[in-house]
């Protein structure tokens, strides 16, 4: 429980029953300073009015560049703002700093839950401030940690939108990072509607789902299933797989949020990380209901990486 308590002159914020520092204090506020792991039984109910919790972080929670979170009360629950504030004679990255911060703005329509509540590019300290908001009852440690590695995925963002795609290791490993730190938002730019990730939700061969406005005026709906590093045509079960989620794709539908619409999928993408290996590509085609064919695309690596440089990529100098 986090509680704030004033007697006479004195203030006290208590955190699990341990006393913050207070940093500052008036009338109607109260800045307190406490580490991420004193939130570890906390949750984000009602924060007392006034009160402003800080947390700094050596390593930027992870991020390197993020070092100063606030902890505040929000009309919609409770507002985690993370802050950076930096000279500009000490940036050291390979952009320029303000260049750097404004291709972060830039992607944050692309990314959900997040806006900037502060932005300076023409001072000597220059910065950003990104807020979320959480609701209450959520854990506040555990909110932390997940927006700090959705904060990772937005710089990598800026990173790509300013110079392109650095092919990251574990694209060829974790089939989850293909999928959220490539695949969505690279669904996102190049225009899809209604982009949505269900991977182990129910998913019937539907990794992501995601719709288009056709020239007609109604939505062709997309299903694409994503695999980690390559696959090979001399692995049966592999393709056999394929062959199964590609069949129940077709004939399982899905809803989208707040619709009760069955929706059925009229294309399906086979995205991998890696590369379609010994005529892999053609014996899919090979083994799938002919029904199906023309309606089935396969995405490698080589091709992702060009809708990068085309949908993703900044032209800005």
């Amino acid at each position: 429980m986090i509680e704030l308590k004033r007697e006479d002159d004195d203030v006290a914020v208590l955190i699990s029953g341990k006393d913050a520092e207070i940093l500052d204090a008036g009338d109607d506020f109260v800045h307190a300073e406490c580490s991420l792991s004193d939130l570890a039984n906390e949750y984000a109910h009602t924060l007392p009015d006034g009160l402003e919790l800080e947390i700094h972080s050596d390593d930027g929670f992870g991020t390197c560049f993020f070092h100063e979170l606030k902890i505040s009360p929000h009309a919609d629950g409770i507002a985690l703002e993370f802050c950076c504030h930096t000279p500009n004679k000490y940036w050291e990255g390979r952009y320029g700093l303000a260049t750097f911060l404004s291709a972060i703005s830039d992607q944050l329509s692309y990314h959900n839950n997040w806006k900037a509540t502060h932005l300076e590019l023409e001072d000597d300290w220059k910065g950003i401030t990104l807020q979320r908001v959480i609701a209450h009852g959520d854990p506040l440690h555990t909110s932390v940690v997940g927006a700090a590695d959705d904060l990772k995925n937005l710089l990598h963002s800026a990173e790509v939108a300013l110079s392109g795609l650095p092919w990251r290791d574990e694209f060829s490993t974790d089939e989850d990072a293909f999928c959220r730190q490539l695949l969505y938002p690279l669904l996102r730019r190049m225009g899809f509607l209604f982009v949505r990730y269900s991977h182990g939700k129910k998913e019937y061969g539907k990794d992501f789902t995601f719709s288009e406005v056709t020239p007609f005026g109604n939505h062709r709906h997309y299903g694409l299933q994503a695999k980690a590093g390559d696959i090979s045509g001399g692995v049966n079960a592999a393709i056999d797989e394929l062959l199964g989620q590609l069949a129940d794709a077709f004939a399982m539908p899905y809803y989208e949020i707040g619709s009760k619409e069955q929706r059925y999928i009229s294309t399906f993408i086979i995205a991998i990380s890696g590369t379609f290996k010994e005529n892999a590509r053609e014996k899919i085609v090979e083994k799938m209901p002919k029904g199906c064919i023309g309606s089935v695309y396969f995405l490698d690596r080589e091709r992702i990486t060009e809708l990068v440089e085309r949908y993703w990529k900044t032209t800005k100098p």
